[in-house]
């Protein structure tokens, strides 16, 4: 049985209930919350007085043996083989980026149909359990539950006894709120003994005892059927003063109604997520080979590492964690690289991604004029916290980090302009203005709505302005890649400066401002000139006047698709055939300095050429990644070309932008 992923999601909903599989074998080891803490579930089925094991372990239950695993955009499906029967199991998170009702909708399906040799016998039953350690992170906790007696079926719940809404504000935490279902035809509040009664004689009757550790349980006696996990998280956002659940529980909606909604429309939206993947796959097919598979390990994890709510004036925000880097919310240069997904199926979700940090620049506390970086630390956004100034003064008194989001939710979007509490040098000015510029545009021409630049074209006027003047050649500053440190000269920098300088030429013609878009397409062309006449011939520098250097070039792809190609596709082919020279096992090194690689940037790379078979060369060593890997996380995009071995960086929605080559392909962006 061959390898697909390093870790395979199996009931993924946001950045707080993502649950995820190890092992290449199901039942092999326990499963795990996305950080790696443990969050035990087990899967049983029942048959001819024998209990067997398909997921997670149990002493007494005999696992059975796998013989396959497929990988789709909404499922992991796995095919086991027990004594007389076999049993196939779909694990589905319907994270549907067309359907906002399906996406919100906190709730998850286990499939399982089972097919035996002969009659199927009268002891059959299908069960999951999940332990308690789904309500807390790390420590053991006070946990109660109970159950819910619903229209044809049962809902088994637990949760923190001290349930304290968005109680924990640091990066690789899970909740320590909110309450956790698994509902079944029959469902069960029980103790290690009542899982244990399940699993030696089938039985369910057992009723816990006080201060035992708890255990809920769902029975299915159908041949074919399934389960529904869901998560309700009371309260998603703190935003800026308003405490806001998600969408799929605006106008008084409850968990019960997600369920029953779940359950009633079951049918459906399988067939909308089979349809989905069916086309996926198509689509998939005309870019190249093995990209089907990276697409497929990519979407989940993207979308649901956002959680999508609305605000008191009925705007969406579709608000990312950036998990496992340092917690932000929100974060721009995190939204970038993930929007090729996003611009394909829903170009809303771009908008609703840059709406907050819009929000957040008018408040008096960002007296600068690039844009933010990010809105707080998830869940709460209450004011960037990346690069907060580090000093012992009456404004600051050295409570915040210089480089990584502090475990804070203080209300740093109530102070004044005064307060001056950010690192200016910790900033990434050229970079997030870049950032909302291309977004905007890019929105615009994929999806049509032009409010969201109408609101703000202040902004980006003097997000443009700061590119024209600083953006040819920045001076000493930070970019998404931050971890590579400050570099003076970046010339991929100024490629995202001219880009902005295009995409403001592109908002404003589509706001009707004919003349300043002649204008600016003016000075986009100048500026290209310009930048070309400074790098010279040959393949760019990673920054100006290093020669014998190079750094991937991702910020041309929107110059690309939007069909200004200013850079030039000579440029872009001469670009693509050296990283080609440097690949390693794994990819193309991110630039000179270093021997790690950026998987997103590499399949931004592989929609720069025309080529398909070049295209498949840049990107087919990401596909072998995921298969050989050391590290088994959730899809890092970060890591050693050369070792298959993670730096950071795991479960983050920047996978997104493994569609760039799709996008591409669609033709969705080429301005008519």
């Amino acid at each position: 049985m061959q390898r697909i992923l390093p870790a395979y999601p199996l009931w993924v909903i946001d950045p707080m209930f993502s649950v995820w599989s190890k092992t290449d074998a199901l039942n092999g080891g326990d499963t795990v919350f996305w950080t790696g803490l443990e969050h035990r579930a087990c899967g049983f089925v029942r048959y001819n007085g024998k209990t067997y094991c398909f997921l997670g372990r149990r002493d007494g239950a005999e696992p059975l043996k796998q013989t396959n695993v497929s990988v789709t955009a909404f499922s992991t499906d796995y095919e086991f083989r027990g004594e007389g029967f076999t049993l196939k199991v779909s694990f589905v998170s319907p994270l549907l980026p067309q359907n906002l009702k399906v996406l919100s909708c906190p709730v998850c399906y286990t499939e399982y149909e089972i097919f035996p040799e002969g009659e199927l016998p009268a002891d059959f039953s299908a069960a999951i359990s999940l332990d308690e350690e789904f309500c807390y992170n790390g420590e053991r906790a006070w946990v109660v539950g109970g159950v819910l007696p619903l229209k044809g079926y049962e809902a088994a719940y637990f949760t923190r006894g001290r349930n304290m809404v968005l109680s924990d504000t640091s990066d690789c935490v899970a909740p320590d709120w909110g309450d956790v279902y698994i509902a079944a035809e029959e469902s069960w509040l029980v103790s290690d003994a009542g899982v244990n009664l399940y699993v030696s004689e089938g039985k369910t009757d057992y009723i816990r005892k006080d201060c035992e550790r708890l255990y809920i349980l769902g029975v299915n006696r159908s041949k074919k059927g399934y389960f529904m996990t869901a998560f309700d998280d009371k309260v998603s956002i703190f935003y800026f003063g308003e405490w806001l659940k998600c969408y799929f529980f605006e106008g008084g909606k409850t968990i019960v109604d997600a369920m029953d909604f779940s359950r009633a429309e079951h049918d459906s939206i399988l067939k909308q997520c089979a349809d989905f993947d069916a086309k996926l796959k198509e689509d998939c097919a005309k870019v190249g080979e093995g990209y089907y598979t990276l697409a497929c390990a990519a979407l989940r994890q993207s979308v649901g590492a956002h959680k999508l709510v609305q605000n008191s004036k009925g705007e969406l925000l579709f608000l990312s964690k950036e998990n496992n880097s340092n917690g932000c919310i929100g974060t721009a240069d995190v939204s970038y690289p993930s929007i090729p997904v996003f611009l394909l199926y829903n170009p809303e979700l771009v908008n609703a991604m840059a709406r907050g940090i819009y929000d957040f620049a008018k408040m008096p506390v960002w007296n600068y004029d690039f844009a933010p970086h990010d809105l707080g630390t998830y869940p709460w956004c209450s004011g960037q916290v990346y690069g907060t100034a580090r000093r012992h003064d009456k404004y600051c008194c050295d409570m915040f980090s210089s480089w990584a989001s502090p475990r804070t939710n203080q209300m740093l979007y109530l102070r004044p302009a005064e307060s001056n509490v950010y690192d200016k040098n910790s900033q990434m000015p050229v970079e997030e203005c870049g950032n909302m510029l291309i977004m905007t545009a890019a929105a615009i021409v994929a999806g049509g709505d032009k409010s969201l630049a109408k609101k703000n074209f202040p902004l980006l006027r003097k997000w443009v302005k700061y590119l024209e003047k600083f953006g040819l050649r920045p001076d000493n500053q930070l970019c998404t890649d931050d971890f590579a440190g400050h570099l003076a000269g970046n010339v991929n920098l100024s490629v995202k400066a001219l880009v902005g300088i295009e995409s403001f030429a592109i908002v404003c013609r589509a706001l009707g401002k004919e003349a300043l878009a002649e204008e600016y397409e003016k000075r986009a062309r100048t500026f290209a000139e310009k930048f070309k006449a400074s790098v010279g011939e040959g393949v760019m520098p990673l920054a100006y006047g290093k020669k014998d250097t190079y750094s991937i070039k991702y910020n041309i792809l929107f110059d690309k698709l939007f069909g200004y190609d200013l850079i030039g596709q000579d440029v872009c082919e001469r670009e693509t055939d050296y990283y080609i020279q440097k690949n390693l096992r794994y990819g193309v090194p991110l630039d000179t300095r270093e021997s790690y690689t950026k998987a997103d940037w590499i399949l931004w790379a592989a929609a720069l050429t025309d080529d398909k078979k070049k295209a498949e060369q840049i990107y087919l060593p990401v596909v072998r990644y995921l298969a050989e890997t050391p590290t088994r996380v959730a899809f890092g995009d970060w890591y050693y070309a050369g070792r298959g071995d993670i730096v950071h960086f795991i479960n983050r929605s920047v996978v997104g932008g493994i569609f760039a080559p799709l996008l591409k392909e669609s033709g969705k962006m080429l301005l008519k």
